[in-house]
């Protein structure tokens, strides 16, 4: 169970950042609920299958594998979003696949 706020935690954060940019564009309210349910669900796969040991690599491979279906959806109606929401991913990815993996690694030393 206290894996499960780790988890839910490090991905509302990241998704409550990668919110910043839309609403400064003015985003609808159903593509800024589309990303906060992006990252808690990328942040599940990335506590629950270590494709690397690097926490950072593993992280940035998940979020962009995850991402590439809808980046490549989006596309088709807006290109100009193309790199905008691939390049989040490749931030953000890393530092929640860090902190994910450190959050649950405290966890597990209680």
């Amino acid at each position: 169970m206290k894996d499960a706020r780790v988890i839910f935690l490090v991905g509302l954060v990241a998704g409550l950042l990668d919110l910043i940019p839309l609403v400064m564009v003015g985003a609808p309210l159903l593509n800024m609920v589309a990303i906060v349910v992006f990252w808690l669900v990328a942040v599940l796969f990335m506590a629950k299958t270590p494709l690397f040991a690097n926490a950072f690599l593993n992280g940035l491979v998940v979020a962009v594998l995850i991402m590439l279906p809808l980046v490549l959806t989006v596309y088709t109606v807006n290109p100009k979003d193309f790199l905008p929401m691939l390049s989040m991913a490749v931030i953000l990815g890393p530092l929640a696949g860090a902190a994910v993996h450190w959050g649950l690694r405290k966890q597990q030393a209680r």
